[in-house]
């Protein structure tokens, strides 16, 4: 009986420190950039570190540049939100990124991500995949 306790404490124990993404809980949780209040789910985006410190944001533009200051090479997950599915946080490295002034984002980026490039009825579209959109933000 000790023994099964302790094999269930340990298991618990490791399970609560697995780094993992967590979901965004929208009108509760803060940017940890700009301290504004996440509010649209078709925005957002994640940064776990590896230690499994969690950073959320309300916009792709406002963890960008928190990232490249801290550079990429400490994290588990770098996330963002598939515009075409609210909530669902999707690795960066799989995502397109669209600027298109006919898609406003919270922080005024313009900035959205599409885990395809199938967006209809927009015109002016700048596409970039995970390191072009890191590359135009440190020009």
């Amino acid at each position: 009986m000790i023994r099964a306790c302790y094999y269930l404490s340990m298991i618990s124990i490791l399970s609560a420190c697995e780094v993992s993404p967590q979901a965004i809980n929208y009108e509760i949780d803060q940017c940890s950039a700009c301290k504004m209040t996440i509010s649209d789910p078709r925005f957002g985006a994640e940064l776990i570190t590896t230690k499994g410190k969690i950073f959320k944001f309300d916009a792709i533009e406002c963890m960008v540049p928190e990232l490249l200051k801290s550079g990429t090479s400490g994290y588990s997950y770098i996330l963002a939100t598939d515009y075409n599915n609210p909530g669902v946080l999707v690795e960066a490295q799989k995502l397109y990124f669209l600027i298109s002034r006919e898609i406003p984002s919270p922080m005024g980026g313009f900035l959205s991500a599409y885990s395809n490039r199938d967006v209809k009825n927009v015109k002016d579209i700048m596409w970039y995949n995970w390191p072009e959109l890191l590359d135009h933000f440190q020009k």
